[in-house]
């Protein structure tokens, strides 16, 4: 069976650029001020995106990603990232309590990060994402910031 992930290697690689993740720590300021927990799934190298969430005072925030190479480059630039496929509920149930969550899914095997491909045919899908967040998961995201939230509890266990 062909592999499902055609994935980066452990060195510099990222879905983003500096205008992207400037682009959304402006939106987290706007929207969600009061978020502190970020989840960044199928995360590659976020170390850009960690130091924009310093910047703006988010104070906790976490890395998955499938690839152990990814995550142990992610984790010797002290950055929290734990390994795990996005689609097992198991490991993604440990992401609910975070306020807001960023997936990057891995590029598509034939891919090559500068051809647009549709909606079906980027893997894991989108849809497949989000019924076992949303509807299996039950995920509130920021609905269920209040008094008694732990922001410290996102991503718990790791």
């Amino acid at each position: 069976m062909p592999t499902r992930y055609q994935l980066p290697g452990a060195g510099p690689f990222a879905r983003t650029n500096r205008q992207t993740i400037a682009q959304r720590a402006a939106l987290l300021q706007e929207l969600l001020p009061a978020a502190q927990t970020i989840g960044e799934l199928c995360c590659g190298d976020y170390s850009r995106q960690a130091e924009a969430y310093r910047q703006i005072g988010i104070k906790h925030f976490i890395g998955l990603d499938i690839s152990v190479e990814i995550v142990a480059t992610n984790q010797a630039k002290g950055l929290d990232c734990i390994q795990g496929d996005v689609l097992d509920p198991e490991v993604l149930r440990r992401f609910l309590e975070c306020e807001v969550l960023f997936f990057g899914p891995p590029l598509s095997v034939n891919c090559d990060g500068h051809q647009g491909l549709g909606f079906a045919q980027i893997f894991p899908g989108y849809a497949a994402f989000s019924r076992l967040l949303w509807a299996d998961l039950a995920y509130q995201g920021t609905a269920h910031l209040s008094q008694q939230h732990h922001p410290g509890q996102c991503a718990a266990n790791v």
